[in-house]
């Protein structure tokens, strides 16, 4: 299911906590020791920090098989993505751990 961007500008901030609980939610991880994992589950981040991006733009896509998960799952990952009118500069963190 793709996830559209809910305003538009440059992205600021992606939230990997939201991000990493909505994967263990539709199965890509286990909420639990005794949960399987969905092989075929997931999350593709299609845009990173400092793209533009328009309202309606794709910015994601959740993958899963269970659709009653799947509909508040693609909210709470649209919610994960913050924005900014201005552009936003990135540094490499590699780079930036070795002063360069």
């Amino acid at each position: 299911m793709p996830v559209f961007a809910t305003n538009s500008g440059y992205i600021s901030k992606i939230d990997a906590d939201i991000c990493g609980s909505i994967a263990r939610y539709i199965g890509a991880g286990r909420m639990k020791d005794e949960n399987e994992i969905d092989n075929t589950a997931g999350l593709v981040l299609e845009k990173k920090i400092g793209d533009q991006v328009q309202v309606g733009e794709v910015i994601a896509y959740l993958h899963t098989n269970d659709e009653n998960k799947a509909q508040g799952a693609v909210k709470n990952l649209a919610d994960a993505f913050e924005y900014s009118e201005k552009p936003i500069k990135t540094k490499s963190r590699v780079l930036e751990m070795y002063g360069i």
